[in-house]
């Protein structure tokens, strides 16, 4: 939407709906993108990262497929991968870039500029690495940024931000584990990482899931969030 259409759209209460709407044809279309292109995406970001000393591993509804499914879940329209935050090199996206992936946006926190989610795009696969930080000592968690509670994102990333909320899970080591015949990252808590963000449940399919209709257990998080403008 441009961007007189998103305030009209706010002032009249309806840009949550207009959203909603674009979305949905977009995920459809990035979910065959997927499933087309999908572990050629993944190898190749692993074997980017993985000389660079970064281990990319399977987070969200990446890893409650691989888990679950054994394939990707059929109505998946991105690549959600976590990364430990104290691995991130500086020039992640530069990286990325070098080697083909387009670089969509990036989210970060101003009180100390801490960067929370990079998101690229290759042959249309949407690509998002989350970004994992030390809570205590037996804790890491992520922070994933929602819509305004009434404002147009713009106006949004203007003024106040965006509100988030953390997926916080214990501590883990890192091993490759297989998935459609190729080998890459994984919690060895896996089951109890989706427990974390999904419930007990989680093995359990949603008949006609749509965005939103499995609720995570997510917790509301004080900062705000802001995005980078590309």
């Amino acid at each position: 939407m441009s961007r007189l259409i998103q305030k009209i759209a706010a002032k009249f209460g309806i840009y949550p709906y207009c959203v909603k709407i674009i979305n949905s044809f977009k995920e459809r279309k990035e979910a065959k993108a997927v499933k087309k292109h999908g572990i050629e995406v993944l190898q190749l970001v692993n074997d980017i990262l993985e000389p660079e000393g970064v281990r990319p591993f399977l987070y969200a509804g990446l890893l409650l497929g691989a888990y679950r499914e054994h394939n990707f879940i059929p109505y998946d329209f991105d690549l959600d991968l976590g990364i430990l935050a104290s691995e991130r090199p500086d020039n992640i996206v530069q990286i990325m870039q070098k080697n083909g992936f387009k670089w969509v946006r990036q989210f970060y926190f101003k009180e100390d500029n801490s960067i929370t989610i990079d998101q690229f795009n290759y042959k249309g696969v949407p690509v998002d690495f989350y970004y994992f930080f030390e809570v205590d000592e037996q804790t890491i968690a992520s922070f994933v940024p929602k819509r305004h509670e009434y404002k147009e994102w713009s106006e949004a990333n203007e003024t106040d931000g965006f509100p988030c909320d953390m997926d916080a899970t214990d501590k883990t080591d890192l091993t490759k584990q297989e998935f459609l015949g190729h080998y890459f990252y994984m919690p060895n808590n896996a089951e109890q990482f989706l427990k974390d963000l999904y419930g007990d449940d989680f093995m359990q399919p949603i008949k006609g899931w749509t965005n939103g209709t499995r609720k995570t257990r997510r917790y509301p998080y004080h900062m705000r969030q802001y995005r980078r403008k590309i």
